[in-house]
């Protein structure tokens, strides 16, 4: 009888809920109604014959219903308040299942207006939904104003409550530092967030209810910034990547107390602050001091978005290299944070000592294949020129001359010069004669060397934890040489830069030099990162041999071009070195082929 009772209680509740609703009671914004009237249809028969039997038919049909998992979910105090909830149905888009629930009528609203693409069920997300009552809450003047300009701030606002993939309340709450990385390049964090309704599916993703709309927080501090300069203080906003916060919050206190300036720090995924930077600048809402990478410069430069930066006589604190990679048109455009590079990777157990040419290379892989044929020695990936860069500098190659003043010479294309084509020439006979596996890709590449199947590979400090992990007996060696006495691989600098918007230059530049570029704080920055630091002081200090040898094998390491004309090269050089992988064409025709495409492009052809 327990069930009967049980049922009992749900019939008069439901009837009860349909007396208010009709009276006028409770919103008439919900979708609990057509539930109610279906359970309601049935229940009253039976009341009639109360066995334990017939009460069991009508919960199955009840449970069956799509509507029906929302009592299952933890909503009931949504019920109980007359708000809406959502039920889970993969047969509808995000978009058409809100789209039809009016509690949700301005989100969908905003996302239309802001042109916001459906994701598709490839490609699915999750998508954390703020109510009609949570944009409700937000000021009428700034709603106002995010409706009148759908496509800005507006954009990045929706965007900010999107995260790519699918994710469960489960996976989300387990997250290690509560913070989300979302679609507008912001971290979310969760700790903001009330969810009210979880695990709704759609076809396309999952949606969480929460009741306040969130604000990225690079938009609220450019409207917290205005508010201090209008009432006369001083403000500096810093755009820093996860990795490099922790460093930058040991100052924060001291330079905000000594010079009485507000610090903002702001955490923007790297890669998006280049992004970002580009609109918030210009319009006054972007920060003072950002953090990126030196091959970033043509465009920021051409942009007119950053500055120089002056450190005067601290600027043999840093490494050579580093300085020169932040020199772009005979100025430096950087405080240089760090370097990175690729080295030869070997395993000591099939490879005992560094190889010092790339025909010792060959003629250990031919030695290694010959014993077993499934056995490898040195493996790349299909494509890939950056890492084939080192090869091709080792036999006297190179993508563009220097001029006079050491700077990159556009006009100078060397992708199809003798020294580039014996590269290709070395690397074609590697593949004709099988000693480079077919179809290669980067993670087996990887697991190859990591199982011992390959011994020798050319790769960076991103993976040298994988490779600690993995138990393989290894060494990292500096790049080999063949006609050049080694290969000179890319470098790649990390480094502080200043707005050409902001409105405390002067701030900003002694902000750096005298809060950050000390041992205390760039040690924290190489601990947030292990790269090998570009100032001397911590290189020095920091005790790692992974680190000391891939600063050994990039001591010769040319930087990454920052021209724009860089951006011609990739496809052609790439499809070049893809080509020979696959042996569609001779070394020879598809480097010279790529010189012409490469000169082509720069040209504007």
């Amino acid at each position: 009888m327990k069930n009967t009772k049980w049922y009992l209680l749900i019939v008069v509740l439901l009837l009860g809920a349909m007396a208010l609703v009709a009276c006028g009671g409770g919103t008439t914004e919900t979708t609990e109604q057509p539930v109610a009237t279906e359970a309601a249809e049935e229940p009253v028969e039976e009341v009639v014959e109360p066995t334990e039997e017939v009460m069991e038919e009508p919960t199955e049909e009840v449970m069956e219903e799509p509507t029906e998992e929302v009592a299952a979910e933890p909503t009931e105090e949504m019920a109980e308040t007359g708000e809406m909830t959502l039920a889970s149905d993969t047969t509808m888009t995000m978009a058409e299942l809100l789209g039809s629930d009016p509690n949700f009528s301005t989100l969908v609203e905003a996302m239309t207006a802001a042109e916001m693409a459906e994701p598709t069920a490839e490609a699915p997300v999750t998508l954390f939904a703020p109510t009609n009552a949570a944009f409700e809450a937000l000021d009428p003047a700034m709603l106002e104003e995010l409706m009148a300009d759908p496509t800005g701030d507006l954009a990045r606002i929706l965007q900010y409550h999107v995260v790519n993939g699918a994710m469960m309340s489960a996976d989300v709450t387990a997250d290690e530092d509560a913070m989300l990385d979302t679609v507008a390049g912001e971290p979310l964090d969760l700790s903001a967030l009330n969810l009210v309704a979880t695990d709704i599916e759609t076809a396309n993703g999952v949606i969480h209810v929460i009741d306040a709309v969130q604000v990225p927080p690079t938009i609220a501090n450019a409207a917290a910034a205005e508010e201090i300069i209008a009432a006369g203080g001083s403000v500096i906003r810093i755009w820093a990547d996860n990795l490099r916060m922790p460093a930058l919050r040991q100052v924060e206190t001291a330079f905000e107390d000594e010079y009485g300036v507000e610090l903002l720090l702001e955490q923007v995924g790297f890669g998006d602050i280049r992004r970002l930077i580009s609109t918030a600048g210009p319009a006054g809402e972007g920060p003072d001091i950002i953090i990126g990478a030196h091959d970033w410069l043509g465009e920021l430069t051409a942009g007119g978005l950053i500055i120089p930066v002056d450190l005067a006589d601290r600027v043999s604190e840093f490494a050579p290299a580093a300085v020169q990679a932040f020199t772009y048109g005979g100025d430096l455009y950087g405080m240089p944070i760090n370097t990175e590079n690729v080295a030869l990777f070997i395993n000591t157990d099939l490879v005992p000592e560094c190889p010092t040419t790339w025909t010792e290379v060959h003629d250990i892989s031919a030695e290694l294949h010959a014993a077993d044929a499934e056995q490898y020695g040195f493996v790349r990936m299909e494509g890939d020129p950056y890492h084939f860069y080192p090869i091709q500098t080792a036999f006297g190659g190179y993508i563009f001359g220097r001029d006079d003043a050491g700077s990159y010479d556009p006009t100078d294309v060397g992708v199809g010069d003798p020294g580039s084509l014996a590269a290709a020439q070395w690397y074609e006979t590697m593949v004709t004669e099988g000693l480079q596996p077919p179809a290669m890709d980067w993670d087996t590449m990887h697991l190859w060397f990591e199982s011992g199947q390959a011994a020798m590979l050319v790769t960076g400090p991103w993976v040298t934890d994988r490779i600690i992990a993995s138990g393989v007996p290894f060494q990292i060696c500096d790049i080999p040489g063949e006609t050049e006495e080694a290969g000179r691989p890319f470098l790649g600098a990390h480094g502080f830069m200043i707005s050409a918007f902001s409105t405390q230059a002067t701030l900003a530049q002694i902000f750096l030099t005298e809060f950050v570029a000390t041992p205390e704080v760039m040690l924290a920055m190489y601990e947030g990162n292990p790269r090998p630091p570009a100032f001397l002081e911590t290189l020095e200090a920091v005790d790692d041999e992974y680190i000391a040898a891939f600063g050994r094998a990039g001591a010769n390491a040319d930087p990454m071009p920052a021209i724009p004309e860089m951006a011609s090269v990739w496809d052609a050089w790439g499809n070049a070195v893809v080509l020979i992988s696959q042996g569609a064409d001779t070394a020879e025709n598809a480097f010279t082929n790529a010189q012409q495409q490469i000169i082509t492009a720069i040209s504007g052809g």
